[in-house]
């Protein structure tokens, strides 16, 4: 069987959800004698080992880049993926890595991947919208089969699009095992003065970190601990404005890129994650932090009480006073705590990569039937 993944998502970020999704898949697949396995990267920089995957049965189509990611890189890598799809051969899967299906894929089979409808339920927060939707449209009509990474997610995919429920399937993430390092431990202390609450990724519109801001300044926990947010790039002039205005400057901490080594020490360290999310398709630094047992916080919406279970301390999206008890009762009952942080292990430990890569691989031979 001989199985294409694409550029796209390694053309719009290093690092992230989607690209270690398909690097995961990718490696599994590696193992597989029967599967040919092409990576159609081109110019990329992404911090996932790929190269190190090349072998009799896995081509991996890479160059060095020199385009930070976003639109400029991704219509460089169109052009060149378009010169060299046709070398390939027909393929038995095309497994496109976002929303896109490139025209000159020759392919008996396309799987998709649908992540969320963040772009369907916050359209005010994006740019190129009408693109976006136009695109994911066309991608769920031609596919074959429609992967969704939880309940929630099919849910919302049959909401917004006339999509078939007989060719979808619900095929869950795995958690990434994040090794801890003790240089990256002193240099995380560094930029500490003290025990923490965190926050990890981008932090936009519907990721709610204005609120963790706001709740951080009303259950004066800042006057005990800083507030660490970690990935997501350098903070903007409208969140350091809220950050001053809630007199919050001393306490914040900004880290806008980390190794996995700095995000494991991360949650390994803080007191309490906090997951402020308003909607995720799958959600994966809730069950990062549950891995390490540090206790979370998170909002009972779409798919993260799936997801997570009843390892966090749940709180209303749109109720400011219940964050702020979830909030304090997570770093206040020790009991809770223990609790939370034990069952957070189990939870976390019900998400492997290998039953992914099993259950997809399944829906691909179940493709070619």
């Amino acid at each position: 069987m001989r199985v294409l993944y694409d550029h796209q998502v390694f053309s719009l970020q290093n690092a992230g959800g989607g690209s270690r999704y398909y690097y995961q898949l990718a490696r599994y697949l590696s193992n597989v004698p029967d599967v040919s396995t092409n990576l159609l990267l081109c110019s990329n920089d992404t911090v996932y080992p790929f190269t190190q995957l090349a072998s009799a049965n896995v081509r991996v189509i890479s160059f060095g880049n020199t385009l930070l990611p976003g639109g400029q890189r991704y219509v460089a890598n169109e052009f060149l993926a378009s010169c060299i799809v046709p070398f390939l051969g027909k393929m038995d899967v095309y497994h496109p890595t976002h929303h896109r299906v490139m025209p000159l894929v020759r392919a008996c089979r396309i799987v998709a991947t649908h992540h969320d409808c963040t772009h369907e339920r916050f359209p005010h927060g994006f740019r190129y919208l009408d693109k976006v939707l136009r695109a994911k449209k066309l991608l769920y009509d031609r596919a074959d089969v429609i992967i969704c990474v939880s309940e929630a997610s099919r849910k919302d995919l049959l909401n917004f699009y006339a999509v078939e429920e007989a060719k979808t399937r619900v095929i869950y993430h795995g958690v990434s095992s994040l090794s801890r390092c003790q240089e990256a431990a002193e240099r995380l202390r560094a930029r500490l003065r003290r025990d923490y609450v965190l926050f990890v990724g981008r932090r936009g519109l519907y990721k709610n970190f204005a609120g963790l801001l706001k709740a951080f300044h009303e259950t004066r926990l800042s006057d005990s601990f800083d507030l660490l947010a970690v990935g997501g790039g350098p903070l903007t002039s409208a969140e350091s404005a809220l950050i001053a205005s809630l007199n919050l400057s001393e306490s914040v901490i900004n880290i806008p890129m980390a190794s996995d080594e700095i995000l494991a020490e991360s949650y390994a360290g803080a007191k309490v994650f906090v997951y402020p999310s308003l909607w995720e398709g799958f959600g994966f630094p809730p069950l990062e932090a549950m891995s390490f047992g540090c206790p979370v916080v998170a909002t009972n919406a779409s798919s993260i009480p799936e997801v997570c279970q009843d390892a966090p301390f749940y709180f209303e999206a749109d109720d400011p006073d219940s964050f702020n008890r979830a909030l304090l009762k997570a770093i206040d009952d020790e009991e809770a705590r223990w609790r939370a942080s034990a069952r957070g292990r189990e939870v976390a430990a019900q998400y492997r990569w290998e039953k992914c890569g099993e259950e997809t691989l399944a829906l691909y031979r179940e493709c070619q039937a």
